[in-house]
């Protein structure tokens, strides 16, 4: 009798270990993710959007945190096997990812599947819909460039959404890029002080 309660005991710990490194991975992946693009996209954000993002990093950190604090109570040897899977998972699948998408998740599938179609493309980011029109990695459907035709369509001399990136002395003013006064031309880029004009 003593020896089936061993049994479920070893396999309840066992089965707790398990589910506390899966959840630790999806943890510190969402750290990866929200804590590069809190470093490099935080002077483009909104505030709502920087606060959301930086609940994520929070969680994240928490979940993971709590995840390895119980390996390292229960079973430390473990600690050898899921620190390199943790690292991964941060680094790789969190952070790269991340990094090659901009930080749009659905941008990030139709990089993944080499296509996007009008319903992806209209539930991307302004800056993920602007990049995917203009990537040549991602194939458009005849709906997805009648999509990228529409939001990227904007009156001469106006600002083209989604084209916002970093200039200037350490990247700390946001530029963006107008739609051409004539159509031989590329954009120009316009820094905020100069839109007063």
């Amino acid at each position: 009798m003593c020896s089936w309660r061993l049994v479920w005991l070893r396999a309840g710990k066992s089965l707790l270990l398990f589910v506390a490194v899966v959840i630790g991975v999806f943890g510190i992946n969402q750290v990866g993710w929200s804590g590069l693009e809190l470093i490099l996209n935080g002077m483009l954000m909104g505030p709502l959007e920087r606060l959301i993002t930086g609940l994520f990093l929070s969680m994240g950190t928490l979940v993971s945190y709590t995840a390895l604090a119980l390996i390292h109570r229960t079973a430390r040897p473990l600690l050898w096997v899921v620190t390199p899977i943790f690292l991964y998972s941060a680094l790789v699948l969190g952070a790269g990812d991340g990094l090659a998408s901009d930080f749009d998740a659905t941008r990030l599938q139709a990089l993944k599947h080499h296509g996007a179609n009008a319903y992806a493309l209209e539930h991307m980011s302004e800056r993920g819909r602007y990049l995917s029109c203009q990537d040549d990695r991602i194939s458009l459907t005849d709906d997805g460039k009648a999509a990228c035709a529409r939001a990227l369509n904007v009156a001469p001399g106006e600002r083209i959404p989604g084209s916002e990136f970093r200039c200037g002395l350490l990247g700390l003013v946001e530029c963006f890029k107008v739609a051409p006064k004539n159509e031989t031309r590329a954009p120009a880029i316009i820094a905020p002080s100069q839109t007063a004009e």
